[in-house]
């Protein structure tokens, strides 16, 4: 039976590998996703210079110039293709000249009520993952020996709560991506084996493989589908339709991994990273969205907010925690900010889904010795004898680290700079 099992899967990522190779054409979307309307970014004609493009360009989205090959550059404006033969256009953006560029100079404003420095902005909260019984299907789980299990969706949940009732009480209306244990998207795996049998069809080389039969792979893929990017799709959906916030807080926790035996255990490691979003990789700008929403986020240069609001939090994480840095450097697929060694930007599917500013955290490690012992806690009053220092508890004190950054950069702003808006076009 194994050898069946292993046969029939040889011949299916054969066949693979020959449909791919065969068809040698560039990849138009992105798994599950919607095929882009470039014609939206029409509202962005003459509203930034050739320069302002380029100096963008390179320092946020496209360090490595992995999209140079798509585009033709022309005297008043550049035009994106498909492919890098260039003979498939999907848009021309026309430059604004320099001397008739809008201005980008700030604005002062004086804040009404110094006590409730968020009042009027509108911050989404989107706490990462599902939780509840998706757990399992997410992989965001864990168990060490008898005691309570770990669901980051959960954890997650509960620092949101706390960290919302901070931003309510500084002024800001507080709106959601999901509140609960359930889906946002309603699609459900099984509804998506036909796009995970075209997921794999299109790199199987490069696609992570189990060890499962081939059903027991296509369900897998499946269920990555589900929860990585249906879901994902369906509350950028609501953000950009219905919640249009000023901001949008993607809330995680992390984990070191597990090493060779890839059972659960603790480690003595912890770490802190902010994502802005950026650093698109070659293999990305394969596919037609994804040229697409870099375009857009250039455009729409929420970047100067992400950065300053990502930084302030940082600065509440080094001097409260004092956990040191993620390093991303080398990695592929990020590449640092210089506002902070904690920022870094990054390509995920929330921040280039989600229009504005997207601040993505990822908090400590759930599977740090220290950390696995405040979780197991839980949500207590007061303060608790946690690694040799007095403590709130770990959702009240992780909340408070992100919204203290939040309103050290609000009450410190001098003046707005007109970057992103939700009024954008």
């Amino acid at each position: 039976m194994v050898r069946a099992c292993l046969f029939g899967w040889a011949m299916f990522t054969g066949f693979c590998a020959m449909a791919f190779g065969a068809e040698g054409k560039p990849i138009l979307f992105s798994p599950v996703s919607e095929a882009p309307e470039w014609r939206l970014l029409d509202g962005y004609q003459g509203t930034i210079t050739r320069g302002q493009f380029e100096e963008r360009l390179h320092r946020i989205f496209d360090p490595s110039g992995a999209l140079q090959k798509y585009l033709q550059w022309g005297e008043d404006g550049v035009e994106i293709f498909r492919d890098p033969a260039r003979t498939q256009s999907l848009f021309q953006l026309r430059f604004a000249r320099p001397e008739s560029a809008p201005s980008s100079s700030s604005v002062s404003f004086s804040l009404a009520d110094p006590q409730k420095p968020l009042l009027g902005q509108v911050i989404c909260l989107d706490p990462g993952h599902i939780g509840g019984d998706w757990a399992d299907i997410e992989e965001r789980t864990f168990r060490i020996g008898r005691d309570r299990p770990v669901v980051e969706g959960e954890l997650n949940l509960q620092t949101c709560r706390l960290l919302a009732e901070r931003l309510t009480a500084a002024g800001a209306k507080v709106v959601w991506t999901h509140e609960g244990f359930q889906p946002t998207t309603e699609v459900r795996p099984a509804d998506l084996y036909p796009e995970a049998i075209q997921y794999l069809l299109q790199d199987p080389l490069s696609r992570r493989m189990p060890r499962y039969s081939v059903n027991g792979l296509i369900r897998w893929n499946a269920e990555l589908l589900f929860y990585r990017s249906a879901e994902i799709q369906a509350r950028a959906r609501r953000v950009n339709e219905e919640l249009r916030p000023d901001f949008t807080l993607c809330l995680h926790y992390n984990a070191a991994p597990w090493g060779p035996t890839r059972r659960a255990s603790l480690r003595s490691i912890n770490r802190l990273v902010l994502f802005a979003h950026g650093s698109y990789t070659a293999n990305e700008l394969a596919y037609d969205d994804q040229k697409f929403h870099l375009l857009r986020k250039l455009l729409e240069n929420s970047s100067p907010d992400e950065l300053e609001i990502s930084a302030a939090i940082a600065r509440q994480f080094q001097e409260k925690w004092g956990f040191r840095a993620e390093d991303c450097a080398g990695s592929g697929y990020a590449h640092a900010s210089g506002v902070s060694p904690y920022v870094w930007h990054r390509n995920l599917i929330a921040n280039r889904l989600f229009r504005g500013p997207v601040i993505f955290v990822e908090g400590p490690y759930m599977n740090d010795r220290t950390m696995y012992g405040w979780i197991q806690a839980g949500q207590y009053e007061g303060t608790r004898r946690i690694g040799g220092r007095e403590r709130q508890n770990i959702f009240q004190e992780y909340a408070d680290r992100v919204a203290d950054g939040i309103l050290e950069r609000f009450r410190n702003l001098k003046g707005h700079s007109p970057t992103f808006t939700n009024y954008s076009p």
